[in-house]
Parts: C-alpha cells; sequence; structure tokens
C-alpha cells in the first residue's frame, strides 16, 4: 500500500469514527474506503479525497444534500492482488 492510501485510509476512519452514530453499514463502507484509496486521483490531495469520500458515505457529512458521487469513486471493487506487491 503506498503513503497517499495509507494516510487516506487514517483520515476516513478518523472521520467515521467521530460521525459513528450516524453511519450505516460500516463494513461495507470500510471495504469502499480500501477500494477507494486505491483509485484517488494523482492531482488530488489525500485531505480532499478523504473529505470527498466522507461526504458521500457519511450521512450529515456535508450537510443537508446529498453529495454527488464523484467519477473516481464510481463503481468500487476490491483492488486486484498485484495492487499489494511492492
Amino acid at each position: 500500500m503506498n503513503k497517499k492510501s495509507a494516510e487516506f485510509l487514517w483520515l476516513v476512519q478518523m472521520i467515521m469514527t467521530k460521525h459513528m452514530d450516524v453511519i450505516e453499514g460500516w463494513s461495507g463502507i470500510a471495504g469502499d474506503a480500501v477500494a477507494a484509496s486505491h483509485r484517488i486521483p494523482n492531482d488530488m490531495t489525500v485531505r480532499d479525497a478523504a473529505l470527498g469520500f466522507c461526504s458521500v458515505f457519511v450521512k450529515g457529512f456535508s450537510g443537508d444534500e446529498s453529495a454527488q458521487v464523484p467519477n473516481w469513486m464510481a463503481e468500487l471493487r476490491d483492488p486486484s492482488g498485484s495492487a499489494y506487491n511492492d
């Protein structure tokens, strides 16, 4: 796992822990976070990626409106085994 993925997962975990009372489907969201961590665009900061992810998956995180799913997070799938080979 690269540093960007690890930092993304750490930030998402911190946000999810803080908002745990409004999160439904922890297991699914945690899996989506792992998948998303491997798809962060090169030109996107870790902070922007984590905030964008949580805006979609954490109810009320971005206010009353539901956030749009960005293209880089559409149809998340588990990364292949080769994603873990350094």
